[in-house]
C-alpha cells in the first residue's frame, strides 16, 4: 500500500527520520495486495462487538415477507447495521419456490439493484421508463443482473425454485411494489386514479383493488 511513495514523503507523513523511512520502504518493495502471514505471527482474535456492528446473518433472520407456497424475503438495512444507513445501502435475500413470482417491483427513491443468483434458476423481466421491455432472459446460479433506477422488474422461479441476494443503493428496507399487498402503491390509489392511470372501467378498477388487497409482493404458482 505504501510502495511507490518516496522515502522523503513517507518520512514527512509518519514523522520518521530518514533511516526509519528507508527501512520501511525497503521492506515494502516485495509486498502485494495479498500476503501470506509468516509462521509464528499471532493474529488478534475477532471482536464480538465489531462482529455485531458489521455482520448480519440473513439466512437466520426472520423474514420480512413470507408467503405460503411462494417464498420469503429477508432484509438487512440501517435498522440492523448502522453502517449501512451511513453509506446508503441495504440488502435482501429472496427465496422463491418453484413457479412463484416476485413483483412487479418498483422503487421510487432512485435506488438501483444488483442481484446475484445463489441457487436455482428462473426468468427476469425488466421494463424501461416508457413501457418497453429491456430485458427478458433466463438466469441461473452464478449469474448477476442489474436493475437501473426507476425500472420495474419481475423475477419468476423455474420449477426447482430460485434464490438470490440483492444489494440496493438505498438504506431503506422496503420495496415500492406494483404488485399486491398492503405496501402496494395501487392499494393506496383511489378508484379514479386507477381508472385514469391504467385506463380501466369502474367495474374493472373495483375488481383490481379487491385482488390487490389479498395479494403480496410474492405470488405463489398460478393455476391459470
Amino acid at each position: 500500500m505504501l510502495n511507490g511513495f518516496s522515502d522523503e514523503l513517507i518520512a514527512k507523513c509518519f514523522h520518521m527520520n530518514k533511516t526509519e523511512s528507508e527501512k520501511l520502504m525497503k521492506d515494502q518493495s516485495s509486498l502485494n495486495l495479498l500476503i501470506k502471514i509468516n509462521e509464528g505471527i499471532q493474529m488478534p482474535n475477532s471482536s464480538n462487538s465489531a462482529k455485531r456492528k458489521l455482520v448480519y446473518n440473513l439466512d437466520g433472520a426472520r423474514p420480512c415477507v413470507e408467503v405460503k407456497n411462494g417464498g420469503h424475503i429477508s432484509s438487512v438495512s440501517g435498522k440492523n447495521i448502522a453502517l449501512l444507513g451511513e453509506v446508503g445501502l441495504s440488502a435482501n435475500r429472496v427465496v422463491l419456490e418453484g413457479g412463484a413470482v416476485l413483483g412487479p417491483i418498483f422503487t421510487a427513491d432512485s435506488s438501483i439493484h444488483l442481484s446475484y443468483i445463489t441457487k436455482g434458476s428462473g426468468r427476469v423481466v425488466i421494463v424501461g421508463l416508457f413501457g418497453k421491455v429491456v430485458l427478458d432472459t433466463k438466469v441461473e446460479e452464478g449469474d448477476l443482473f442489474f436493475v437501473p433506477k426507476f425500472f420495474p422488474f419481475v423475477v419468476e422461479a423455474d420449477e426447482g425454485g430460485i434464490e438470490f441476494f440483492s444489494l440496493k443503493t438505498s438504506s431503506k428496507q422496503t420495496y415500492g411494489e406494483l404488485s399486491g399487498g398492503k405496501k402496494s402503491i395501487w392499494e393506496t390509489a383511489s378508484p379514479s386514479i386507477l381508472e385514469a392511470s391504467l385506463n380501466m372501467t369502474p367495474d374493472l378498477s373495483k375488481s383490481f383493488k379487491s385482488k390487490i388487497a389479498k395479494g403480496a409482493v410474492i405470488a405463489p404458482p398460478s393455476t391459470i
